[in-house]
């Protein structure tokens, strides 16, 4: 027996790509979101039509429309291997924001992306938060490579659930899996769950735990984004612009985003890229969720 649909709160929405992946996965559709720049948040209204709450620093979560599904795509500057990895001494830091919307808001589940830095820098104070919370937590690495990409773009994907509900694991819905989506080619090299990726789960009072498949496991296509395998069948978009610069609609393209997601929106070349450079791969996320929930 699968779930009836489920709400989504949505924190650090961006473009909103983890959230496509979730709405197809779990079967659910966002309630609200919170963003609060100001381009992604253009898009949220024209392409979700959904409440923005705007600075999670602000909320106050007590008076929030409970929600069934957290997800958070938090800012990725503090861990990456790009920047200068301070961590919590980031200002971007904003994980104990995250946490007290999760510790009023009690989700089933909680579902976040960032970089791969972010194993070695801050994995353990997210994991020790979920704990001293009574949530427990599965994580791996997956590439947009991994699902047809051609390119890598390794993420993050985080996963928990109340640990005082061992049958509320995550699980799929009991969507069946159209056929002509289940032959993509998919990556060998994908992390799973496990304690050498730089974190103490000791320290961090994280327990793994082994997940059984719901029965009839099975999943549903995205409403908003092309499945997996007929990500490049179409025509890729020209790499670059009439003026010779990087074309917004091939990023689009390589971000398995329907062309003209964030390119047709009244948004300058810059603002768009930025958005785009920003944002994660549905279908990677997808594909996460189908390695942590099986």
């Amino acid at each position: 027996m699968g779930w009836a649909e489920m709400k989504i709160g949505s924190l650090c929405t961006g473009y909103g790509g983890l959230d496509m992946a979730v709405e197809s996965y779990f079967n659910a559709e966002m309630l609200w979101c919170a963003e609060i720049d100001k381009y992604a948040s253009k898009l949220i209204e024209q392409r979700f039509n959904k409440p923005n709450l705007g600075d999670i620093k602000q909320i106050d979560w007590a008076s929030v429309e409970p929600i069934d599904i957290l997800t958070a795509g938090y800012p990725c500057q503090p861990f990456s291997h790009a920047g200068q990895r301070k961590g919590e001494n980031d200002e971007r830091h904003i994980w104990p924001f995250i946490l007290e919307a999760i510790s009023i808001l009690r989700p089933r589940f909680v579902v976040m992306e960032n970089v791969r830095g972010h194993l070695s820098l801050g994995l353990a104070e997210v994991l020790k938060g979920l704990s001293a919370n009574g949530y427990d937590a599965k994580w791996n690495i997956v590439r947009a490579s991994d699902v047809g990409a051609p390119h890598q773009r390794a993420r993050l994907f985080i996963i928990a659930y109340p640990n005082s509900n061992a049958r509320e694991e995550p699980r799929r819905t009991n969507r069946e899996i159209p056929k002509e989506s289940a032959g993509f080619q998919r990556g060998q090299n994908v992390g799973q769950t496990r304690c050498e990726h730089g974190c103490s789960c000791k320290n961090a009072g994280h327990t793994n735990h082994q997940h059984k498949p719901h029965d009839g496991s099975v999943q549903k296509l995205g409403r908003r984004f092309t499945p997996r395998c007929e990500m490049h069948l179409q025509a890729a978009p020209n790499a670059l612009d009439q003026e010779g610069k990087l074309n917004a609609q091939f990023v689009e393209y390589m971000m398995g985003l329907p062309i003209g997601w964030v390119s047709d929106l009244d948004l300058s070349r810059a603002q768009q890229l930025k958005m785009l450079g920003n944002g994660v791969v549905p279908q990677q996320a997808h594909y996460a969720l189908e390695l942590l929930c099986q």
